[in-house]
Order: structure tokens, then sequence, then C-alpha cells
């Protein structure tokens, strides 16, 4: 009874009554039967400590962690400083798992002794009822021979978002507590996922690919989400300089390949941001909302991005020419047609883009 774990699972919730069951019963259905699960719950009102409660009594390997108003990064961290298993596995409370996920997972770390194992993953946006819109991200199996080629071919997993997300891999605990590597960034409820993934890759040795896209995740609808904040643009400068960072430490930040998908990336969420000003949400006057779109579009990181993105939408296009200026006048304007054209009208900033 006092064996240690294989893997331990940490979910931080708040609100999720409607999923975390699920989530609970994908993983008490693995074939690997060696878990343990830590759910710290961030204040939830909706009855969702109830469901894991009355799920802990009858299993006992769940737990639930009441953490009221910690924030959802710091409720990870504590959910991480409880774990006893060899490897952690981080699942989203929307989220739930093939029934041979962990086994795979597992499996393929220690037959090639994997830093860090991957999986591949849908996700589906929901709205009114019905499913709206639904995307797998997933790459043949495959382990990177060596250190220098998993640089080397880093750009392409991030631009499948396979290195976005803690979820969907499983990670050496003694790793990740030897790199004191944390979601909590001094704001507490600003889970910063892409720096504690690129604090984890900076210097790993051994990282391979299942194959197989075992987990899947459900995303609420925009009309559910926050209007625009402040935070959210000083999060994608963090995230982007993190990146950089990161690719300077592998000494890559010469490789146009690498850099050019970070650029572009990094346009398209900055876009979505000056756009997300225009949010009735935003809680923003017309004097603030210009006074950000200045600081937003004058930077030098955003001209550059400007000049070198290959943007898709319409929007991000017609952007482009006033950013790469540093004109806020014509970026304002532009802004606010294309938080309009985006929306169609419909109140509130979409799903922000929160991982390059």
């Amino acid at each position: 009874m006092h064996r240690e774990p294989v893997v331990s699972i940490v979910i931080a919730t708040r609100g999720d009554a409607a999923t975390i069951r699920r989530a609970l019963e994908s993983i008490q259905n693995q074939t690997l039967r060696s878990h343990e699960t830590i759910v710290v719950d961030d204040g939830s009102t909706d009855g969702t400590p109830g469901i894991v409660d009355n799920m802990a009594q009858r299993d006992l390997t769940i737990s639930l962690v009441q953490a009221d108003g910690c924030g959802l990064a710091a409720a990870l961290d504590l959910g991480m400083s409880r774990a006893r298993g060899h490897y952690l596995v981080f699942f989203d409370a929307s989220g739930w798992a093939n029934p041979d996920m962990l086994a795979d997972l597992v499996g393929a770390a220690e037959e090639s002794s994997l830093e860090l194992a991957i999986a591949g993953f849908s996700a589906t946006v929901v709205g009114d009822g019905r499913r709206q819109e639904s995307i797998e991200a997933n790459q043949p199996a495959y382990v990177f021979p060596t250190q220098h080629d998993f640089r080397a071919g880093a750009w392409q997993l991030f631009e499948g978002n396979l290195l976005s997300s803690p979820c969907a891999k499983l990670f050496l605990r003694s790793r990740v507590e030897g790199l004191g590597l944390s979601f909590a960034d001094g704001d507490g409820d600003c889970t910063d996922a892409l720096s504690f993934m690129a604090g984890y890759v900076r210097d790993v040795e051994r990282v391979g690919l299942t194959g197989h896209a075992h987990y899947h995740v459900e995303s609420r609808s925009p009309q559910r989400l926050p209007g625009f904040s402040v935070r959210d643009y000083r999060a994608l400068e963090r995230q982007y300089g993190t990146l950089v960072g990161v690719y300077h430490h592998w000494g890559l930040d010469g490789d146009p390949t690498s850099m050019g998908l970070i650029q572009n990336r990094y346009f398209e969420c900055l876009v979505d941001c000056v756009a997300g000003v225009f949010s009735d949400r935003s809680g923003l006057s017309a004097a603030e909302r210009r006074r950000l779109v200045g600081e937003m579009v004058s930077s030098d990181r955003a001209r550059l991005a400007a000049d070198v993105a290959r943007p898709r939408g319409m929007g991000a296009k017609a952007m482009q020419g006033p950013i790469r200026s540093g004109n806020a006048g014509l970026a304002y304007t532009e802004g606010f047609l294309a938080s309009f054209m985006k929306r169609g009208g419909e109140r509130g900033l979409g799903p922000f883009c929160t991982s390059l």
C-alpha cells in the first residue's frame, strides 16, 4: 500500500463540475494501474469538490486538495509538491485520455530512456451545446537520436502545438524538481505553461513521440471567456522572450526556419491582442486603448515580426503595414475593424493566443 506509484497525475480545477468526472474516470480506466491522481481545487463553487471527494472515497488513488483562491498556476505547483510517482503527467479538468495513454507513454520512456515522452492530442471547441471545431495535433512515432537532433527539429513540434502545453506528456519528476520548475509566475493565476515547457526542454537530452493521439480536451466557447486584459499582452511578451531565449541557448537564434516560426506566431498573437483591446469587456477607456495599441505596435520586436511574418488571416495582413511602420493611429483603426470583422458583432474576446 505504501509503494510509490509509477505515475503521478496532477489536475488543477476551478468550476469544472461538468467535466471532472469524465477526466477522473478516464484515469481510472487506464491499463497501467500504478498511478495516483492529485486534484487541486482552486475555490470551485459549482460542486466540483464534492464530485472529486465522492470518487476519492471509493478510490484511494485519487486525492483532493483544497486550495481556495491560490490561482490555477499555484494549484498545479501545489499538486506537483504532493506527487510521489517516478513520472509526472498533467491533465486539464476538461480533458480525458484513451485507456492506454499512460502505458504507451511509460513504455516509450522506459524502452528508450526518455526524459520527455510526447503523445498526440485532439482539441474541440464547444459552444451553444454543439461541437464547433476540432483539430488533432500528432506526429509519427519517433525518438530523436541526439540532443542536437531534437533542438533542430523542435520548431516542428512547436508549430504542431506539441510543445506548448504540458498535457499529454510524461515528465521525469526528479528532473522537474531538480530544475526547480513551476507554473506560478508571481501573479498566481497566470498559468505560464510555455515557460514550464521551455525550462524542461532547455537542456533535455532524450525526447520521443508515441505517434498516438491519446489525449482529448474540450475548450469552452469564446462567449464564456473573459475579455482582453493587459495581462494577456504582458504574457505574450514574456512568452516570446522565453522562446527566443531557449533558441539563443541552443545557438539557433540565427536559424531562419525556427525564428520565422517564432516571429509569425508572435505577430498573429499580437494582432489578436490589438483586436482584443476593443472588446467591450476589456475595461479600457478610449485613451487607454490608444495608449496600449501604441505601445504594442511601436516596439522593435513588433516591427521585426511584421517584417518577416506571413499571416494567413485578412485582419492580420491588414495590420502588417501599420505595425511595420509603427503607425499607431492606423493600427488603432485596423484593430477596431479586425475586432468587428473577426467577431461579427459578438461580444467579448475569443481565446487568447497564450502560447507561441
